[in-house]
């Protein structure tokens, strides 16, 4: 049954997604709606990508924005600075450069105990956002960001485009659900999986614990690395607030409030939270307070988050004490 609801869900979302801009045709709200869309698949990318690092692994990293921060810096720098024109080339080295961040702080992490990951990864993503702002040979232009980030034609689109940017964010963010899903039913991720549960025994089965959780650090990173490149030709700017604390927060509070450990939960979080956050903007002046008591009055309420209890069964929760 769980299966069933969780399967309607998905493609209620994707339905969704593939009819909004036709349906908005012709409207005045179309170029925002369709703008606010992007910013939910990217940030909910964003934040599945931390959702595979907590829900499957146990590993509760605050400093995501650091590799968020780094794809949408990598790519910003090849494209401004190196006038890269190859789309494949500039993808490679997003993901090159995420994934080496990964690895060292996958690394720091893996040889620490669980609280003290909070702590590595939050002080590697304020080193990455000291270094924005210190402007290493005018890369990265200090407090002002790197602008002019627009994305180069890529297999026949031009992602310059409103509708060709937009279909290519989706499909990017449905591809990635797919492919962390999968590699959660590997056997790399029933060892992860494991490793969230008893890690002990997992050590003593023979396991390279370390390996594993950096790894994971690292199929992590590029997902977020990807998502940080996205934003930057969404935005047309690499910003340092992209490298900033609330941004790490910002995958965290997505995740929890959808549900972790489903990895479709941070894509709702990220929808009810920009939902919100776009509606109270407009009506209340104090928004932000509302929001605020919102966040608090579901996290005590729901604190398996949105996506578990819509799987929930009728007939669990009638036995629930």
């Amino acid at each position: 049954m769980a299966g069933k609801r969780l399967l309607i869900i998905e493609w209620t979302l994707v339905v969704i997604g593939l009819v909004l801009p036709a349906a908005l045709a012709g409207t005045p709200y179309a170029n925002y709606a369709e703008h606010v869309a992007v910013q939910m698949m990217l940030l909910g990318l964003y934040s599945m990508s931390w959702d595979f690092l907590n829900g499957y692994v146990g590993l509760f990293s605050f400093g995501h924005a650091a590799f968020f921060g780094t794809g949408a810096y990598a790519s910003a720098i090849v494209i401004v600075h190196g006038g890269v024109t190859s789309m494949p080339a500039v993808f490679a080295v997003v993901l090159a450069s995420a994934a080496l961040l990964g690895e060292i702080v996958g690394f720091l992490s893996s040889r620490v105990g669980r609280v003290a990951v909070f702590l590595v990864t939050f002080a590697c993503a304020e080193v990455i956002y000291l270094v924005v702002h210190a402007d290493p040979h005018g890369l990265t232009n200090g407090d002002n960001g790197v602008p002019g980030v627009v994305a180069r034609p890529f297999l026949g689109l031009d992602l310059t485009g409103r509708l060709s940017f937009y279909y290519t964010a989706l499909a990017i963010t449905i591809v990635s659900y797919m492919v962390l899903g999968r590699i959660t039913r590997s056997q790399f991720g029933e060892v992860l999986l494991a490793i969230r549960d008893n890690e002990t025994r997992v050590q003593f089965s023979g396991y390279r614990v370390d390996e594993y959780k950096t790894a994971a650090f690292v199929v992590s990173a590029l997902f977020a690395g990807l998502a940080g490149a996205l934003t930057a030709f969404h935005e047309r700017i690499a910003s340092p607030e992209a490298c900033a604390w609330p941004v790490s927060g910002d995958a965290v509070l997505y995740a929890i409030l959808g549900g972790s450990g489903t990895l479709l939960g941070p894509i709702v979080g990220a929808i009810a939270i920009i939902l919100a956050r776009e509606v109270m903007s407009d009506l209340l002046r104090s928004w932000l307070i509302v929001i605020g008591i919102i966040y608090v009055a579901l996290v005590f309420f729901l604190p398996s988050g949105i996506v578990p209890l819509l799987l929930q069964s009728r007939r669990s929760t009638e036995n629930a004490p």
